[in-house]
């Protein structure tokens, strides 16, 4: 069974010290089912994908439920990563149980510490105590990809440089300034080779879509996104599972297995002739390259010359985050559900100042929230 996006919403992304995570829910769920025309009593099925650690409390879906509109509906939550909630939700509405889902998402990134929550994931014997968190986890990785590439600073400043000019077109983003080069590439380092302008921001938002089956999207007579290609896969706990080295560079496991499986149900051959635009999360521009390549939109060892082309810029011929990405506004757990957002708005052709012209394929792709194990591949098609 056919399956599309029929309605999108988010909250603007930034400090919300005055918002709670259940009014951010509220909002992005409100928007969500007035963009889908459905009223809260015909939602069939709601699937919430939050953090307990990033929330602070326990089963924090019952923080939640009632104002994603759950009251008295088959609510279940997912704790991967907010894509992951699409996953189930689609499989919901495409095996029949379900006309329609809701899929709502969310972090109050302000209320947390981000690296003492996500060095709780590590090892407590070995990795924890050797302060292993989000970050150092990534600045491994992109350290082996800048030395088995030989990717230079610029390059990560150029990319950082993009995403952000790109957000000044996204009256939702976080951080809408675009820096100077010489001041990211002066930056000073937080985990070699990572600086701090290579990192994304700590925001707070929710993003919530609705999805529906094909009679019912039909019946709506109105722009939607179908998803054509759906992927994902988890690799193993420790890090050096997750990374291999091929002949020119390096390829993540998970994301690899997640994009052959996407792009097969979406009979993609040659992805970067094929996509219009990209989302992808870019939680440092080092892993936007390697997103490149494991991608298929260019050879091992050569994400550089992408952006040394102009290729992934907005007015390339594959344009990557046009929103501004990760690095521009990152609502954490939800980031990787603002990346199908994203995509669905351009397919929709409802992206606004960062529309892409003439979008017939989009793809979009997440990590789980605390590193690279598990990723999600999907292609959406208008």
């Amino acid at each position: 069974m056919k399956v599309a996006i029929i309605g999108v919403g988010q909250t603007a992304y930034g400090e919300k010290k005055n918002q709670s995570i259940d009014e951010m829910v509220f909002e992005a769920t409100k928007n969500a089912l007035e963009d889908s025309g459905l009223e809260r009593e015909e939602v069939e099925s709601v699937v919430t994908a939050g953090s307990d650690g990033l929330d602070g409390c326990a089963i924090s879906n019952m923080l939640t439920a009632g104002s994603s509109g759950a009251y008295l509906k088959d609510e279940v939550k997912v704790s991967g990563g907010g894509i992951y909630g699409l996953v189930l939700g689609y499989l919901r509405v495409a095996s029949g149980a379900f006309d329609n889902s809701l899929i709502v998402s969310w972090t109050k990134s302000s209320g947390v510490s981000v690296e003492l929550i996500s060095n709780l994931a590590y090892d407590p014997f070995y990795l924890r105590d050797c302060g292993f968190n989000l970050v150092t986890s990534l600045a491994f990785e992109a350290s082996i990809y800048m030395h088995k590439t030989k990717t230079k600073d610029k390059d990560a400043a150029e990319i950082v440089l993009k995403n952000r000019e790109n957000a000044s077109r996204n009256p939702l983003a976080h951080l809408i300034d675009k820096p100077l080069m010489r001041k990211t590439s002066l930056s000073k380092y937080i985990s070699y080779p990572l600086r701090e302008c290579h990192l994304p921001p700590s925001s707070d938002g929710a993003c919530a879509l609705v999805i529906a089956s094909e009679r019912r999207a039909r019946s709506l007579k109105k722009n939607c996104a179908w998803v054509t290609g759906l992927g994902w896969a988890i690799d193993g706990y420790y890090a050096d599972d997750r990374l291999v080295e091929t002949r020119h560079g390096v390829s993540l496991h998970s994301l690899k297995k997640s994009s052959e499986m996407a792009f097969t149900m979406a009979r993609i051959k040659n992805p970067l002739e094929e996509i219009d635009v990209a989302e992808v999360s870019d939680v440092t521009p080092f892993h936007e390259m390697m997103l490149y390549e494991t991608l298929g939109f260019c050879t091992d060892g050569n994400g550089k010359e992408l952006i040394r082309e102009g290729i992934t810029k907005l007015d390339g011929k594959l344009p990557v985050n046009p929103s501004g990405g990760i690095l521009s506004s990152n609502p954490i757990f939800a980031s990787s559900l603002v990346r199908v957002a994203e995509a669905a708005l351009q397919v929709m052709g409802k992206a606004a100042g960062r529309q892409v012209k003439n979008v017939d394929i989009a793809l979009a792709q997440g990590f789980t929230w605390h590193s690279t194990q598990g990723s999600c591949t999907v292609i959406l098609r208008n």
